[in-house]
């Protein structure tokens, strides 16, 4: 359904950056397909590099920006995709939101926000050097000298969440607060102000979305998922449990999930 490539970030943006990715639909212009947006405890950025108006948030009933910024999100989401569509991403590591520009990753949660609106003219030009430029390797250079130049402000004082996001995604989100507290040598309180500001969540939900983006890779890769079995590798404590966490993200059972990639398990959903 959809072709997607991927980009290494510059040397620099490496401690900021997962991945940069081209997304396209790879289907016929004319059509249009619906989409489950997985919940997912990382920042995107997203610029349209096609033609306007090929991605419709069904929920909000609008069309996306041609740029534009989604927060960590903690509930599913449904976009209307065109065969034409065309969208640069670049995804941020936990926490790199705020230290490339200063601002609080909480008030972007659950939100898509339109870039032009924080940044002004400068993503406007910014927008129209990427669509003067037709190929995507110049394209990512030239969004990845834009967020270089950010790296040259005055960094926010904030407390080092490095080690303790380490420890979540090292255990898969099955760490408890206090251990995180021993280990990462911060208080309770510092780690919850600290993860609401830098990952725009509270830290037991981080913690939850971390164990749910797992139980979704393993989802993909098993062919006949056994559910026992996937809830006790995933760290749930029962089966119960785990039902009941899939339900709370998707609003829908686990043997529902193939709903959500209806023609191959590597669909748009997988990426973000």
């Amino acid at each position: 359904m959809f072709k997607v490539q991927t980009f290494r970030p510059h040397q620099r943006l490496d401690d900021y950056l997962l991945s940069w990715q081209l997304i396209t639909g790879d289907f016929p212009p004319n059509e249009v397909r619906y989409l489950t947006v997985l919940p997912h405890f990382i920042q995107s950025m997203w610029f349209n590099t096609g033609p306007d108006n090929t991605l419709y948030d069904v929920i909000r009933q609008k069309y996306l920006s041609s740029a534009v910024l989604t927060g960590p999100r903690s509930r599913v989401s449904e976009w209307r995709v065109s065969g034409n569509m065309r969208l640069l991403a670049a995804h941020f590591r936990p926490g790199s939101w705020l230290k490339l520009f200063n601002s609080s990753a909480q008030l972007f949660c659950d939100r898509c926000i339109d870039m032009t609106a924080l940044f002004g003219h400068t993503v406007t030009a910014l927008l129209s050097d990427i669509n003067a430029s037709g190929h995507p390797r110049q394209q990512v250079q030239l969004l990845e000298a834009w967020l270089l130049e950010q790296l040259t402000g005055t960094p926010k004082n904030s407390c080092n969440l490095e080690n303790a996001m380490q420890l979540i995604l090292a255990a898969s989100g099955n760490i408890t607060i206090r251990q995180l507290e021993a280990q990462a040598f911060l208080t309770k309180r510092t780690l919850e102000r600290a993860f609401l500001d830098q990952t725009g969540l509270h830290l037991k939900l981080f913690c939850r979305l971390v164990r749910f983006r797992k139980t979704i890779d393993y989802m993909t890769r098993m062919r006949y998922p056994q559910w026992k079995l996937l809830a006790h590798k995933a760290g749930y404590c029962d089966q119960t449990h785990f039902i009941n966490e899939f339900r709370y993200f998707t609003h829908r059972l686990p043997h529902q999930f193939s709903d959500f990639l209806p023609q191959q398990p590597t669909d748009f959903v997988t990426f973000i």
